[in-house]
């Protein structure tokens, strides 16, 4: 079972991406704003 088909991450009130659960944890901008840089 999948919990999201599509998922919206925002940054500061911001849209930062949008897509598969795979595109978004593979997503350098996500990993950035979520986990810091590296």
């Amino acid at each position: 079972m999948q919990l999201a088909e599509n998922i919206f991450c925002l940054a500061h009130g911001k849209m930062l991406a949008n897509g598969s659960p795979d595109e978004i944890k593979n997503d350098k901008r996500v990993i950035d704003a979520y986990l810091g840089a590296q």
